[in-house]
């Protein structure tokens, strides 16, 4: 006897061998700090419930060549955890991973739209009342460019502009890369004929300007870079990236130094004086710390212990990457909860990244003032 078709919202973790009948609203692919690539899909069925898929690594040649945005399916058969993603495509909260025995079907399912858009209005968002982690779909007529900034390298193209709806609420949205480029291209010849109307689809929702979190602190003016790309870097850059924490080399000195006053540099007696490398003059030295620590020791050859807990872990640091030493020196770190790579911090960080007029270590530093009070999506 054949399983009956279930709802997607009826889905959670007490069995595996669920069967459901969805279409694919939406599919891409992400890279790790490994290297391997895994694909995320989008799934919606006939009651316009979603939720979020991943297909492992391992099983991205079985399965992509079957999968198309818009294709409708019939699936059976997955691992399901919780939906644990730090921004989410769907309010469900599973997951399905696909595994070996993930049956694919095609069928023709008219019952399923094709281009369901699950929009929010402005106001929605001005009033503050959305999900912070949810993507989401919004519609809005151009009403003002605030910046363009187009280069050769399409990942550092920016547009900013602000959107309006039925509601007359405001709305500043920011687009990078391709899509900035793409806003640019068609707003530049199409402006002159009437209104310009943008639909954004998995758009990130942020705070009013001046409200930035950790996270926005520690990517800000960063380079979002994987190692290789570090390795073949011509000038001093800060950097974020992931990597793991493998092994403390002990080296030719301890877990801190005397350093300079002026620069982090090293310090040593010259001509009677106190200098660096780079030659300043300074009068007391300031200990210079090689590893972030929480309680550390007078012995600069004793390595503390607590830091044997950060090893083997994924970490997403923030460094400074010097050519001629070929050195890097970490700033700062954040733990990383699930695996994530490169990519995953250039979605979320160029908003800020590029953003040269506003440093968020300083209290009273702000963006330059806006014409209204908007909120911003990107």
């Amino acid at each position: 006897m054949a399983r009956p078709i279930e709802a997607v919202k009826d889905i959670n973790d007490s069995k595996d061998l669920w069967k459901i009948v969805v279409r694919c609203k939406h599919m891409w692919t992400m890279t790790s700090s490994s290297n391997k690539q895994h694909s995320e899909l989008i799934l919606l069925d006939s009651n316009l419930d979603m939720i979020q898929a991943i297909v492992p690594p391992h099983l991205v040649s079985k399965y992509l060549a079957e999968l198309a945005i818009g294709g409708s399916y019939i699936m059976q058969n997955f691992k399901v955890s919780n939906n644990d993603f730090s921004f989410k495509s769907s309010t469900h909260s599973f997951k399905l991973v696909f595994c070996g025995s993930t049956y694919i079907r095609k069928a023709k399912l008219l019952d399923i739209p094709v281009n369901y858009l699950n929009i929010i209005g402005l106001d929605t968002i001005v009033d503050g009342k959305f999900q912070s982690n949810l993507l989401v779909d919004i519609v809005g007529g151009v009403t003002e460019i605030v910046q363009t900034q187009i280069n050769a390298d399409n990942r550092k193209s920016k547009a900013v502009f602000i959107i309006t709806d039925m509601s007359k609420s405001l709305v500043q949205c920011t687009l990078w890369g391709q899509l900035a480029l793409q806003f640019y291209e068609y707003y530049k010849t199409h402006n002159e004929e009437g209104n310009v109307v943008v639909l954004l689809q998995n758009a990130r929702i942020k705070g009013a300007q001046g409200s930035y979190s950790e996270f926005d602190k520690f990517i800000w003016k960063a380079e979002i870079l994987s190692e290789a790309e570090i390795s073949s870097l011509q000038h001093e850059t800060t950097c974020v990236t992931v990597a793991k924490l493998e092994k403390f080399e002990a080296g030719q000195a301890g877990w801190y130094y005397d350093g300079c006053g002026v620069c982090t540099t090293s310090v040593s007696l010259k001509d009677g004086n106190l200098k660096c490398y780079a030659n300043h003059i300074t009068n007391e030295t300031v200990p210079r710390y090689k590893l972030e620590i929480l309680e550390g020791e007078d012995n600069p050859w004793e390595f503390p212990f607590e830091l044997d807990a950060i090893l083997k872990k994924e970490l997403a640091i923030r460094a400074v990457f010097q050519p001629k030493f070929e050195r890097l020196s970490v700033a700062s770190k954040l733990g990383v909860s699930e695996p994530c790579s490169q990519e995953d911090f250039r979605s979320f960080s160029e908003p800020l990244s590029a953003s040269a007029d506003y440093d968020p270590s300083v209290v009273n530093s702000w963006l330059t003032p806006s014409k209204r009070t908007i909120t911003d999506v990107v």
